[in-house]
């Protein structure tokens, strides 16, 4: 879901684009690759569409008997696992990414917005993916060098086993856009934020922020929500704007659109939301934690994200700053010149599947 389908979307598309020998199977569910054109594609690819993820407990039989009996067919060198835990256990090399940060965090202060209940079944789904994530994977892959220092430390795994291969913008996100979203073309402040609802995502603290921002203040907040998660999330306010679940091909259009990229988090392994406001040159406003820094450095401003006031007040100041704003683009522009273009991601990808396979 959110950010791993546009990471297996994008990754997908790229090995395409790269000239190897390699034969590729895709497991996928409609879910997963919605929009996927399998037309534009060679024919090193063969896809297989699954009804569901092995995830899923009520057909987790059933998918991993389709997953040994393709691979039984295929016969594959490696599985690769873009976002694990994958549920099952191939019988040769498996290599598996990891970017849920619940696991390898368990002090992290997301956890307050979890009731009871949910905390239990949390810390109960945490201690489910490591045992996964310990049984006979033979490399992980991580998105940053902090997230393998905490994932080899709580999970006591060697060092050794883990590579970093750093998340990134999609490819789409080069794209030139110069008309806006017609939604969001007006003259208010608009902050965006491209994201699917998640607990550690804090979206909800946007009904607080706006109770400290004057109604002469014209702001408006935009997320891209399921209608019946925004309706059930939030007070109706005319500062609040759902645009409803957004494709990725889209997502320039909304940034381009916006004055400021907006996200309250309180865990990330990495948000792509960031490269991506950085590469369509747009300001980033987000909670004042290690992992925001650790990926915007100076290109951000920083909030406490547990206090609606100090965020209403950080908007508040950037509202017609403009020489600030600019500053903060300008920053953005080039610290995203560190990050990889999703080819550079998908190549790296592909030299630690060499690497293994050479092992």
């Amino acid at each position: 879901m959110g950010g791993a389908i546009q990471v297996a979307n994008s990754f997908i598309y790229e090995i395409n684009q790269i000239d190897t020998n390699n034969q590729y199977l895709v497991c996928y569910t409609k879910i997963s690759l919605a929009n996927l054109d399998k037309t534009l594609f060679s024919n090193q690819f063969k896809f297989v569409l699954f009804e569901s993820s092995p995830a899923r407990l009520s057909s987790r039989f059933k998918t991993i008997k389709k997953l040994n009996e393709t691979e039984k067919y295929f016969k594959p060198d490696l599985v690769f696992t873009l976002f694990g835990p994958s549920y099952w256990q191939p019988k040769t090399k498996h290599i598996m990414g990891f970017a849920d940060g619940w696991v390898y965090n368990p002090n992290s202060i997301a956890f307050s917005k979890l009731n009871f209940i949910n905390k239990i079944k949390r810390q109960i789904l945490s201690k489910i993916k490591i045992y996964f994530l310990k049984k006979n994977i033979t490399h992980y892959i991580l998105e940053t060098d902090d997230a393998k220092k905490k994932f080899s430390k709580y999970l006591d795994i060697e060092l050794s086993k883990i590579s970093v291969v750093s998340n990134t913008y999609n490819g789409v996100f080069n794209n030139v856009v110069r008309e806006k979203n017609t939604v969001m073309n007006n003259n208010s402040f608009k902050l965006l934020t491209l994201s699917a609802f998640y607990p550690n995502k804090n979206l909800e603290i946007i009904n607080d922020v706006i109770q400290f921002i004057p109604e002469e203040l014209d702001v408006k907040f935009y997320l891209t929500l399921p209608d019946n998660i925004f309706n059930r999330k939030f007070i109706k306010s005319d500062k609040i704007i759902n645009l409803g679940v957004q494709h990725i091909k889209d997502c320039p259009q909304l940034l381009y659109s916006c004055d400021v990229m907006f996200l309250p988090t309180l865990l990330e392994t990495f948000s792509a939301s960031y490269p991506e406001a950085m590469v369509m040159n747009k300001p980033i406003l987000t909670s004042n934690y290690s992992f925001a820094r650790s990926i915007c450095g100076d290109a951000a401003e920083y909030f406490n994200p547990l206090s609606a006031e100090d965020i209403a007040k950080k908007i508040i100041n950037l509202l017609g700053n403009s020489k600030r704003l600019n500053e903060l683009a300008d920053l953005g522009r080039k610290k995203v010149m560190s990050f990889p273009s999703s080819k550079d991601r998908a190549i790296k990808y592909l030299s630690i599947f060499d690497q293994i396979l050479k092992k």
